[in-house]
């Protein structure tokens, strides 16, 4: 049974908008600016119970993350300590991006691999596997997801003052088993190998 179409043809259409325009965020200020994100608020009308509500959220610069495939199909792993959970992270390479214009997401995920590994692949071997949003109850960015084919070393790695990375190489069947128990658990990681495991299986 196919799924009911929620906003079909210009009737649908009008909908969006309308419930766009309910939901449209004004008086925005900037609360608690940090190196990594800005505290905001704004107020939106609710018309359902006659009252404007004031919001909190958190404004950030985008994220980046890319799943890197070496030429024998291992795939490049990283561990780090992460501050939140004051524990031990597995993960796939990723950050913040940093560069600004067309194509940004990308130069950034480049950036990132070779910054935390040294390794590095070829222009045409980047693939952009989908986007998210980094949490859409809270962060106003998007959180980009990449492949990276026939990564090898060929860098020194360049890391930032607070990483500390060791990285490794896993087989599929490995990355599986790690997603399946919980081992990777930041969600953006886990949702980029996923996908990359849906559309490319295990090769």
């Amino acid at each position: 049974m196919e799924k009911e179409n929620l906003f079909p043809g210009n009737k649908g259409i009008l909908r969006l908008c309308l419930i766009m325009k309910i939901h449209e965020r004004k008086n925005w200020k900037e609360l608690y600016p940090t190196p990594i994100y800005t505290l905001s608020s704004f107020d939106m009308e609710l018309p359902r119970v006659q009252k404007t509500k004031t919001y909190y959220v958190l404004k950030s610069k985008d994220w980046v993350n890319v799943v890197p495939v070496t030429k024998d199909g291992k795939i490049l792993l990283i561990r780090q300590f992460r501050h939140g959970l004051g524990e031990i992270s597995l993960e796939i390479p990723g950050g913040i991006v940093d560069e600004s214009g067309e194509g940004a997401s990308l130069i950034s995920a480049k950036r990132e691999l070779r910054e935390e590994t040294g390794f590095t692949a070829p222009d045409a071997n980047y693939e952009l596997l989908s986007k998210f949003s980094g949490n859409p109850a809270m962060f106003t960015n998007w959180s980009y997801s990449y492949i990276a084919t026939g990564v090898e070393k060929t860098d020194e790695v360049e890391f930032d003052e607070g990483e500390d990375i060791e990285i490794l190489l896993a087989e599929p069947k490995e990355v599986k088993e790690y997603l399946k128990n919980g081992t990777i658990h930041h969600p953006h990681m886990a949702a980029a190998l996923g996908l990359y495991f849906l559309k490319y299986g295990d090769t």
